[in-house]
């Protein structure tokens, strides 16, 4: 079963994310923060980060960097109020990218293309 990681510092969002991946069979867990998301990656293996660039203390930016020093091989799927375009520019690197204006629906897809389960 694949194991993805959920940091994003808005609860609702993140608790539907969780209840969306469950669903599909995915065993998520979820971070409200970088350090909270920090101390999950030290004890746990992930497949696949599900990543919000806007948040508090430390962004996405820079916590991208953290998810590379943890794991260069670690899928990161950046998700965002920001456009695809911005995204891109502002972490460029990660596997895919998600406007969260695009619906669970598009992002459950880019999830299943980049676990190799669509």
């Amino acid at each position: 079963m694949k194991k993805i990681l959920i940091i994003d510092d808005e609860p609702k969002i993140g608790q539907s994310y969780v209840r969306l991946l469950a669903e599909e069979g995915y065993t998520v867990k979820y971070a409200l923060s970088a350090q909270a998301a920090t101390n999950l990656m030290i004890r746990e293996p992930f497949d696949l980060v599900l990543l919000d660039i806007n948040m508090p203390e430390v962004d996405g930016k820079v916590m991208y960097e953290v998810v590379r020093e943890y794991d260069r091989d670690l899928k990161v799927i950046v998700s965002s109020v920001h456009s695809i375009e911005d995204q891109i520019v502002g972490i460029p690197g990660a596997t895919a990218y998600h406007n969260k204006a695009q619906g669970v629906e598009q992002l459950l897809t880019k999830i299943k293309e980049v676990l190799g389960s669509a």
